[in-house]
């Protein structure tokens, strides 16, 4: 008896989002769609039918600097909010400083309306924003399946002062 293969997903290209103090990569063909709320940030998702699978980024001035002082009290606030979320389950977590950013991430599952949820978190704070990432399937399969296309993104994603520019002529 042989063991069915994993699906991949298939993609068309890459391409480059970028927003003055974040950027990141994304299948091309991923759809982008607005937050309900007034969020500043983004949201893309590989199926229009399905707003819990998607790659999302929420962006905050918090109006203060902030410094590597402050990490652990922001990683105990982190992850104290999530293990508050119902049947949360956090499977890995860190924190760590790299020169002015400050990074906090969490993969973890959750209950929302009656369905486990998988998502990965990774939190920047750089300067005076915020900036959270988020990498969610509607179940813990579909995030398994488009982990590929949810590992570019994070392991791509940038933050910075000025939107970077593509200097072909270099």
């Amino acid at each position: 008896m042989t063991t069915p293969q994993k699906q991949y997903p298939v993609i068309k290209g890459l391409t480059w989002h970028r927003n003055r103090y974040y950027s990141f990569f994304l299948p091309i063909d991923w759809l982008r769609f607005t937050w309900s709320d007034d969020r500043q940030g983004e949201v893309y998702g590989p199926d229009p039918n399905d707003p819990f699978t998607t790659f999302s980024v929420d962006m905050k001035d918090l109006g203060i600097v902030v410094s590597a002082d402050d990490l652990e009290a922001l990683a105990e606030g982190f992850f104290e909010a999530v293990e508050r979320l119902p049947d949360a389950a956090i499977e890995t977590r860190q924190q760590k400083v790299t020169g002015r950013v400050l990074e906090l991430e969490a993969r973890y599952t959750f209950c929302d309306q009656g369905q486990t949820r998988k998502c990965w978190v990774r939190v920047f704070y750089h300067i005076t924003r915020q900036i959270t990432m988020t990498a969610q399937g509607a179940t813990p399969e579909k995030y398994d399946y488009w982990l590929p296309i949810f590992f570019e993104a994070m392991m791509t994603a940038n933050v910075h002062n000025e939107k970077p520019t593509i200097d072909i002529w270099g």
